[in-house]
Parts: C-alpha cells; structure tokens; sequence
C-alpha cells in the first residue's frame, strides 16, 4: 500500500475480531523489488493472490519492463509504453506468488477480448494454467458501467489443452462451465462469446460469404462537426431508424464536395454502428440517395437479393445479440471488422 494511513490497518482488524496474521507493507505495488522486500518480511513466498487493478494506462516507468520480462509478457504486447495497469499487475503477482500458487485478478474487457491483445492471451494460455475465467455482468462495481473479468491463474506450466470458461448473472449464479480448446481461448476468453459461437456452429452461410464490400468512413466525429456537408455520425441514429431503409436524397445529407464515390454510402447499403454502447441498436439502410459517414460506421454492400436477408439477420434479436457478445472493451464497446463478417445467416 503506498498510503501510509493505511499502517494501522492490522490494529484495527484485531479491534474488529481478527485473529489471524497479518502484515502491512507501505510499498508501492508495481515496485520492481517488492518480491524481494515481501519474501524476506514474510519469510517465504504467498501461495495465493488477490488483486482489483485500476482500469488505466499507467505512465510508463522503465521499472516496469522488467516486471514484464520476468513474466514472460515483454514481447507480446502491442505497444509496451500504453499496455493496461492490469497487465502489469498481473505480471507482478505471478512473480510474487510460489510455484502453483493462484492469482485471482480482475481485469478489463479489453484484456480478455481485444485483437491487440491476442499474442498476450497466447504467451499467457502457453505459460501459465488459467484455470477459470469469469465473465461479470455490466455494471458489477458502484460508479461504472465498466464490463470486467476474473482471470485464476496459476502459477505452472499448462498439461491441458482446455480452458473453463464461465459466466456470472445478474443472479448472482454461474452459469455452467464451458471448456474451450487454448487455440480458441487465444481468440478471446469470455464465456459468452463462445457459448454463442459454439450455439450456432460452423457450416451456416455468414456475412463473409455473400459480402461485396466493407469499409468505414474518412472522417471523426469531430471533422464531420466542421465539414461542409453532412456526414452521418452514430448519434445522428436514432432508435426509430433501427432496420429501416432511410431516403437520403434531400439536399440536407448533401455529402461534403471532396468525398470521393468510394466513401459514399449509396442505395442499397447497409450502415451498422463500429462503436458504442447502443452500437447494435443503429443499423440502417440507405433506400435513396447517398450520404457520407463518419469512421464510426461500417458500410457494408452485399448483392441487391442478399440486402434484405442481411438487413433482417443484423436487426433480429439473434443478430442483436450476436453484435453485442462480440463487441469488447471497458466502456465504449467496438466490433471489428472479422467479426462482423463473421455474422451468420438464418434464411428464411
């Protein structure tokens, strides 16, 4: 703890009742000697680990590279000066914990589903046992509507190929374990995404296989705010034009002069949300006209006999949830491109 009002902690544990060791350390956690200051205060090494890491960027330190390197995480992070505090803390309990010896940890969204993070969730899954990972609902601490998991990693080299993933409910129950392959667990170790990848199989047609084109827009919001046509943004859709085909034809939505044809969205295109947290929730159709679109927006063009099939399958309750299941991050959901393609279709 780097808060030295919080020494007394053990004083006022035994006024409380408290009966068993304890030991306060004023250091600060991601300090790269705290193995070495807390194996020798506590003549020996902890067998478990508990840790709630802030969900932020630290400033980069040099020290923290070497926290890094002795985990095995220093080459497979997408850029080390910008890796989540998570990562770091997590890599400073497997150095502090004994060989065997368990870290329960809770870690942001990103870390468990994010593609950046794919080689780390590999070097990790090759490294360690990840024995359980937990999905929390939205909204499971006071003050955020942060979507968080927790990771039970031990500190010993994997002998199976399988990782058991699981979800809490709202209910306060787990659901039933689910064991992935690690190739998969790779992919993204959240329960719901392959409870539902697992649901739906894979010889149904997806969005992959009837697609002609995908692409996002030029502009952020804040250069479609100044640009001196229209350009359509993710808060201009509202939640009446969800599925349906939009007349973009009145003088209003005249594009900016410099958008070139590429960047239009033309009849017949479907525009679906990129970002956000209602993002499965704005999915248009352009019936007339063309308008620009923010980098905020997929346009997706497939063949005229396959528009109305993609539209029903990406508006459905299936459809919905499938958007939101493989959507990641902390606060500000996004889906990527390979997800979306991978979108199946039920024909009707």
């Amino acid at each position: 703890d780097v808060d030295a009002q919080a020494i007394d902690l053990g004083e006022r544990l035994r006024r409380k009742g408290f009966q068993g060791r304890h030991a306060h350390f004023l250091q600060d956690a991601l300090a790269p000697d705290l193995p070495r200051a807390l194996h020798a205060s506590w003549a020996g090494m902890p067998e478990v680990a508990v840790c709630n890491p802030p969900f932020i960027m630290n400033q980069w330190q040099d020290s923290y590279g070497a926290i890094l390197e002795d985990a095995g995480f220093s080459g497979c992070l997408p850029a080390i000066a910008s890796t989540d505090a998570a990562v770091l803390f997590l890599a400073q309990n497997l150095r502090l914990i004994a060989p065997n010896g368990c870290v329960g940890i809770i870690v942001p969204d990103s870390l468990v589903s994010a593609e950046k993070y794919t080689r780390f969730r590999q070097e990790l899954l090759r490294r360690y046992v990840v024995s359980r990972a937990i999905r929390l609902p939205r909204g499971s601490f006071g003050g955020t509507d942060a979507l968080a998991h927790i990771l039970l990693v031990r500190n010993k080299r994997p002998r199976s190929g399988k990782v058991t993933l699981m979800s809490l409910q709202q209910t306060g129950n787990l659901s039933p374990a689910l064991a992935v392959d690690l190739g998969q667990a790779a992919q993204r170790l959240d329960h719901d995404f392959h409870a539902i990848r697992l649901a739906v199989g894979s010889s149904v047609k997806r969005l992959a296989n009837v697609i002609q084109d995908i692409g996002r827009g030029t502009l952020n919001s804040a250069q479609a705010r100044h640009a001196p046509g229209r350009v359509l943004h993710t808060t201009d859709i509202t939640s009446d034009m969800h599925g349906q085909w939009i007349n973009f034809s009145a003088k209003a939505f005249r594009p900016p002069p410099d958008t070139a044809p590429q960047r239009l969205a033309v009849e017949g295109d479907i525009l679906v949300a990129r970002v956000g947290r209602t993002a499965p929730d704005k999915v248009i159709g352009v019936g007339k006209g063309s308008v620009a679109y923010t980098d905020c927006l997929y346009r997706v063009r497939v063949p005229p006999e396959w528009r109305q099939c993609v539209m029903a399958n990406l508006t459905s309750a299936a459809g919905r949830a499938w958007l939101e299941q493989h959507s990641y991050g902390v606060a500000a959901r996004q889906v990527t491109r390979s997800d979306l393609l991978n979108l199946p279709l039920v024909l009707s």
